[in-house]
């Protein structure tokens, strides 16, 4: 500039200053979207799938071949499932292997799936490692001396405790006695059925055998002697025998125990025995001695190597942190929306064999979109 000044005099160089700026503003503006580019990409959400509410604005990244997400434009869900892509750069010579699009909900289980094989299966070992250890450190503790002495009567009896709690809960009474009505037709029928088939085959012989053993009796008047019951007896033993050999009580228990009421009676007691627990006072007393107790630290120390390694290794592949690598968009995305609590919705632009991956792994939770002719 200072030669310009000196060639052409200051007006030249104030004209020339500002004529790079424009320059270089028109440099940025290109590479920035703006709100009346047109729609690069079409699609639509198919027939068969879930209604999908409209929205616009929403997120589009580019699922590269090493599996790092780029921000690659903006969405928008109009009436009747029509997806209007528009891009930043439709240029972009990586958007080749973005062919198909597929709609996500914020969810970190996305993360896992867009994850590679073999950051799936690093992540799965080092999560199973971590449950191995923490299972001989639990099974290590509860054989120790001093959870044995210090601890163990005292769970058992708030053991107690809570299930007492649970069992006189009115939903769980409300839940058992459902069931108890339901089990009076199952029964009912199963004793109609097969019970009385073996009871009917087993009645006619001990009557001719009761008879038999009875005849001299009758006859006798002049001597009074007892009756012989004994057929009965046996007739009584050889239906019990086969009522256990045809497993007739167990196959009636079985269709109480596949009933929905036995189920919902299930469930009921498995919430009433987890909310006794933490309303227990006790309990959670017992569990903060524990916690702080350093005679029982010990036996966690082994696994306390695994766990570090999984700290490192998690973030690692769901959030892309590494040195020298950005965060990974998409991943930035969806912690956001988790922490906020203000879930939302994506889509993800890759290849296909990407695509038939991750349905593999998850054929409901992704939605992939049909190609659309842009209006």
């Amino acid at each position: 500039m200072r030669i310009v000044n000196v060639l052409f005099g200051r007006p030249a160089a104030v004209i020339a200053s500002l004529a790079l700026a424009a320059l270089f503003l028109s440099a940025g503006r290109a590479t920035l979207p703006t709100r009346a580019q047109p729609p690069s990409l079409g699609y639509r959400v198919p027939e068969t799938a879930a209604a999908v509410a409209e929205a616009s604005g929403l997120p589009v990244f580019l699922l590269q071949a090493n599996h790092a997400t780029l921000r690659s434009g903006t969405a928008r869900i109009g009436a009747g499932g029509a997806v209007d892509i528009t891009l930043y750069d439709p240029s972009d010579p990586r958007l080749i292997h973005g062919s198909e699009a597929v709609l996500f909900n914020t969810d970190l289980r996305v993360l896992w799936l867009l994850a590679t094989d073999e950051e799936r299966t690093a992540l799965r070992e080092g999560l199973q490692t971590v449950g191995r250890g923490l299972r001989d450190a639990v099974e290590a503790v509860l054989r120790s001396p001093e959870f044995t002495g210090a601890y163990r009567d005292e769970l058992k009896d708030i053991g107690r405790q809570i299930i007492e709690d649970a069992w006189r809960a009115p939903a769980t009474r409300a839940a058992y006695d459902e069931m108890i009505r339901s089990t009076e037709p199952l029964l009912h029928e199963a004793a109609g059925r097969e019970v009385k088939a073996i009871v009917v085959k087993q009645i006619e012989p001990m009557v001719w055998n009761l008879i038999s053993a009875n005849m001299g009796v009758a006859l006798d008047v002049f001597h009074s002697q007892p009756w012989d019951f004994s057929p009965v007896e046996h007739a009584m033993d050889a239906i019990q025998r086969e009522v256990r050999e045809r497993n007739v009580l167990q196959r009636a228990l079985q269709q109480v125990l596949d009933s929905w009421q036995a189920k919902a009676f299930l469930q009921t007691v498995a919430g009433a025995v987890m909310d006794a627990a933490a309303d227990n006072p006790r309990l959670r007393d017992v569990a903060g001695r524990m916690v702080n107790d350093p005679r029982l630290g010990t036996y966690f120390a082994p696994v306390s190597g695994p766990v570090a390694d999984l700290a490192r290794l998690a973030p690692n592949i769901l959030f892309g942190v590494q040195p020298g690598v950005d965060l990974n968009a998409l991943a930035a995305f969806t912690f956001q929306g988790f922490i906020s609590g203000r879930p939302g919705q994506f889509i993800v632009l890759m290849s296909p064999q990407q695509r038939e991956d991750i349905l593999r792994l998850d054929s409901f939770s992704p939605r992939p979109l049909l190609h659309s002719v842009l209006p």
